[in-house]
């Protein structure tokens, strides 16, 4: 009777003792809720408050608006202190938060918890939850872990945004990508056709500028040759027509006199072209079929400048024979027979051999 009077004081005794103890655990549970509840309202982006941000809070504000702006969704950020937390998940840390503060369980919600020594927690709304997983946040974590371990956790939190914006926004990249560089071929190739029909035009300029200046020249040197062969034979001529027969030094004269003034035709006509500025190759503004009528006025020329130059040959021969014997019978009718046109020198164009077209009447 004594013990059970005993164990009957000592149940009267430990139940108030439990009641009282069971009412201070539920008293600590609610002092904890309370402290689970973010200092600011439901309505701030950023919520620091474990201080993890320092002076840098303003940064992720702005970049938690730079997610909005990119994705049109609701960013929050918040940070928690372990003794808040009290051994809770951050996970847990967000349904209470969403009990206090429905909204953020809206379907365009993304909500970020962070505490010094936890996992980051990610809460993506429906509208974003399909664009990524738990192993895509994990990979983000991972890759800025250093900045985490180093308690730079505002710029970490900036560079997890950025990751999370930049895995959730819509990626048209290659499509800009692939239009650039279609934009870059087709202009390239519109640049490379444009600039290969320019060169070609040069080319083809070039060289029909050179041909008429090669024309020029030859026929500007046929001209300088009829005329020091005349200057030439002129003393010599005048020396033996005193001396020879007068049927001879007829004849002499005459052939002289033809050959001097189909070389002044052909003088004077260069003259015209070499006074003329549009008969000039030498400008670069002309067309190719410009430089082409050049061409072929100054062969037209020099070609004309081929029989006073026969005829002058064939003076030149018969005052050789006479210098050496006077009182010779010329037979000057042989020696302008064309058969024999090719037994004296012709004018060359330069660069050319005797035996080119620049040589054909």
């Amino acid at each position: 009777m004594t013990v059970l009077k005993r164990l009957l004081l000592i149940v009267v005794l430990l139940v108030p003792l439990a009641i009282t103890f069971f009412g201070l655990q539920v008293q600590t549970v609610h002092v904890h809720a309370q402290q689970a509840m973010p200092s600011g309202s439901c309505n701030d982006t950023v919520s620091d408050d474990a201080q993890l941000f320092g002076n840098r809070i303003v940064d992720v504000v702005n970049q938690a608006k730079a997610v909005n702006d990119s994705l049109q969704a609701d960013t929050r950020v918040v940070t928690v202190s372990q003794n808040t937390l009290a051994g809770s998940s951050l996970r847990d840390y967000y349904y209470y938060i969403q009990s206090k503060c429905p909204t953020w369980g809206g379907s365009n919600f993304v909500v970020l918890i962070l505490a010094k020594g936890y996992e980051p927690f990610l809460h993506l709304g429906s509208q974003y939850s399909g664009k990524m997983t738990a192993a895509d946040f994990q990979q983000m974590v991972l890759s800025i872990r250093s900045e985490f371990d180093s308690g730079n956790y505002a710029q970490a939190t900036i560079d997890l945004l950025k990751q999370v914006q930049k895995k959730l926004s819509p990626d048209y990249t290659w499509i800009w990508v692939t239009l650039a560089v279609l934009v870059v071929l087709v202009a390239g190739a519109v640049l490379a056709v444009i600039l290969l029909r320019h060169r070609r035009a040069i080319a083809v300029a070039t060289n029909a500028q050179e041909q008429a200046i090669r024309a020029k020249q030859a026929a500007v040197d046929a001209s300088s040759s009829l005329s020091n062969k005349i200057e030439e034979l002129s003393p010599r001529i005048e020396v033996l027509l005193a001396l020879i027969p007068a049927v001879t030094a007829t004849q002499l004269r005459g052939l002289f006199e033809t050959a001097k003034e189909k070389a002044s035709t052909v003088q004077e006509r260069l003259g015209n072209l070499l006074s003329n500025p549009d008969t000039n190759p030498d400008s670069k503004t002309l067309q190719p079929a410009y430089y082409a009528q050049m061409q072929r006025l100054y062969q037209e020329v020099y070609n004309e400048a081929q029989e006073p130059q026969y005829l002058l040959h064939a003076v030149e021969t018969a005052v050789q024979r006479l210098e050496r014997n006077p009182q010779e019978q010329i037979d000057f009718h042989q020696l302008t027979t064309p058969g024999l046109q090719q037994e004296h020198p012709r004018i060359s164009r330069p660069g050319y051999s005797s035996e080119s077209t620049w040589q054909g009447r």
